[in-house]
């Protein structure tokens, strides 16, 4: 049974530990993860999601799970980060697809594409930067 907890002390090291473990990841931002909800199978870390925080707006990060994770365990993952964004202030959540998997998870999990041409990475627009061909979507938490 998959249980979902936010981050706490207790579980913050395995989280590291957890996220360390991913290829493409070389370096743990602690202030993003003290954001984040775990997801567990028994006692091993089976998913996290984390967001950062921009004013008003969090933009997904550490978005990392085992694929014995189902959709409806997604979602419980996705609910308690929305849970917790609500909890901060945060009015929008969003986050950047760089592919077909994964902007078709998220679009099942409510997110709506955003036109790129309204996007801004340090004031240059995206069609300008590596995400060009990156697909942003974002959900508003009512």
């Amino acid at each position: 049974m998959i249980r979902v907890e936010k981050i706490n002390n207790s579980i913050f090291n395995h989280a590291i530990d957890f996220l360390t473990s991913v290829p493409s990841i070389d370096k743990i931002d602690e202030k993003i993860l003290n954001n984040a909800c775990i997801a567990f199978d028994e006692d091993k870390i089976v998913g996290c999601i984390s967001f950062e925080e921009f004013s008003n707006k969090g933009l997904i990060r550490y978005f990392v799970f085992k694929k014995v994770l189902s959709l409806d365990y997604l979602e419980m993952l996705l609910n308690a980060l929305e849970d917790s964004a609500k909890s901060k202030g945060i009015t929008m959540l969003v986050c950047i697809a760089e592919c077909s998997q994964i902007e078709e998870l998220f679009k099942s999990l409510e997110f709506k594409g955003i036109e790129q041409s309204k996007i801004f990475i340090n004031e240059e627009n995206i069609y300008n930067t590596n995400f060009k061909s990156a697909l942003f979507l974002n959900k508003l938490l009512v």
